[in-house]
C-alpha cells in the first residue's frame, strides 16, 4: 500500500493525466480523419459518342458517398492516357422519351446530364449521365484501348479513379 501511496505524487499525477490527454486527442483526431476522408465509390456503367461529330462522349456513371458526412464535388475529369476532359457543368440534352396512344402524347421525358457543382449527402448517391467533348475525334476504340479514369476535384481533396470503358451504350 505504501509503494502506491509512494507513486500517487504530484508530479506522476500531472504526468498520467498528461499523457491521457494526449491519448484522447490522438484519438479525436484519427477518428475526425476517418470520418471526414473523401471516400467515394464511382461505377461506370456504358458511354455513348456522338455520331455527329464523333467529340462528344456521354458517360453514364454514379458516384456513392461512403461516409456520413457530406461531399460537394466541384470537378470532374475524363482522363484518356494523357488527355484530360472536364465534365460540362451546364446540362446537356441527352436524350427524349414520348408515349402516345394514336396522335395524343401522354406523357413526354426529358434527360439531361448531372450539373456540376454537385451535392452528395452522407451515404448518398447521384447518378445519371455525364458530358465532356474531345478536342480531336475519337472512337469505341481509342477507348477500349487508352488508359481511362475519372478525376474527381471536391471539398474533400483531389482522387483519381480508374475506370475501365468498354460497354458502349446502343441506345440511340
Amino acid at each position: 500500500m505504501d509503494k502506491i501511496l509512494s507513486l500517487l505524487t504530484k508530479g506522476n499525477i500531472t504526468f498520467l493525466i498528461a499523457v491521457l490527454g494526449f491519448l484522447l486527442s490522438l484519438y479525436n483526431f484519427l477518428n475526425e480523419m476517418l470520418q471526414n476522408r473523401m471516400k467515394l465509390h464511382v461505377t461506370y456503367k456504358n458511354h455513348l459518342i456522338s455520331e455527329h461529330d464523333h467529340m462528344g462522349i456521354t458517360i453514364s456513371m454514379s458516384i456513392e458517398n461512403k461516409v456520413k458526412v457530406p461531399i460537394s464535388i466541384s470537378r470532374v475529369f475524363l482522363n484518356i492516357d494523357d488527355t484530360s476532359l472536364e465534365f460540362y457543368w451546364i446540362p446537356q440534352f441527352v436524350f427524349q422519351a414520348t408515349q402516345k396512344c394514336r396522335d395524343e402524347i401522354l406523357d413526354e421525358i426529358n434527360v439531361h446530364t448531372i450539373p456540376l457543382p454537385a451535392h452528395i449527402e452522407g451515404y448518398g448517391i447521384i447518378g445519371g449521365f455525364f458530358f465532356c467533348k474531345s478536342p480531336i475525334p475519337i472512337s469505341n476504340a481509342d477507348l477500349l484501348s487508352a488508359k481511362t479514369s475519372i478525376t474527381i476535384h471536391s471539398n474533400k481533396g483531389t482522387k483519381i479513379y480508374p475506370i475501365s470503358m468498354n460497354n458502349t451504350s446502343l441506345e440511340r
